[in-house]
């Protein structure tokens, strides 16, 4: 009886390391925080770029990356603008890992359809998807991080609430800037995640979406 006790004690403090990172990293992404920016990180027009990083500091703290804070829009922005703009793809390096980020566009019609979207894609991309369209908000053309879909209602990060005097986290969308969810055209998304050893599969497209140029970068 008494080795039996010893053994499951034994088991239980096995446990006890890999069940402590995945709680820390549960109440980190529900922390404020983690989605501020201070002002002297954040250009006009930067929105877009600050939902983008968010996006990847959730992936690094799922990923239980001590170095999550270092991702900041000033760290972030040679590898994914030009001329100020996001581009559709690119490759992003921090602490030993490299973030492939993508895009695409959605395609259903209606509030409900777009949420059915944003729901699916987050099961496929749990750390949130950044969602982007022309006069989406009550400020015109922006962006904002989606992180869930619970009950038909959206949760978001938006840099006008995060920035500056506002911390407000992830709200539900409905209290962001942001108006109708079918509004939103156009989603990035982390297409893969790998131990950071360099860039392979250049490809340049031009495209004149966004008047810039279209980057595939896969990173490996």
């Amino acid at each position: 009886m008494k080795k039996r006790i010893i053994t499951v004690l034994l088991t239980l403090v096995l446990l006890i390391p890999f069940a402590a990172p995945a709680a820390y990293a549960g109440d980190l992404l529900e922390s404020k925080a983690v989605y501020y920016t201070d002002e002297s990180d954040y250009m006009d027009g930067d929105c877009i770029l600050t939902a983008t990083r968010m996006m990847i500091r959730r992936a690094a703290i799922m990923r239980n990356k001590n170095d999550w804070s270092a991702i900041t829009n000033a760290s972030l922005r040679p590898e994914a603008t030009t001329d100020g703009l996001l581009l559709y793809s690119f490759c992003y390096r921090s602490g030993g890992t490299a973030y492939s980020v993508a895009s695409s566009h959605f395609t259903g019609e209606g509030s409900y359809a777009r949420i059915e979207e944003f729901e699916r894609l987050l099961k496929e991309h749990p750390e949130g998807i950044v969602v982007w369209g022309i006069d989406a908000a009550s400020t015109g053309t922006h962006g904002v991080l989606v992180v869930k879909v619970e009950n038909g209602v959206v949760y978001a990060m938006d840099s006008s609430y995060n920035m500056g005097m506002f911390s407000e986290g992830i709200q539900k969308w409905s209290d962001t800037t942001m108006l109708d969810p079918s509004l939103a055209t156009d989603y990035w998304y982390i297409s893969d995640i790998t131990p950071d050893g360099g860039v392979q599969n250049t490809e340049i497209k031009d495209t004149p979406y966004f008047n810039t140029l279209r980057y595939r970068i896969t990173c490996i």
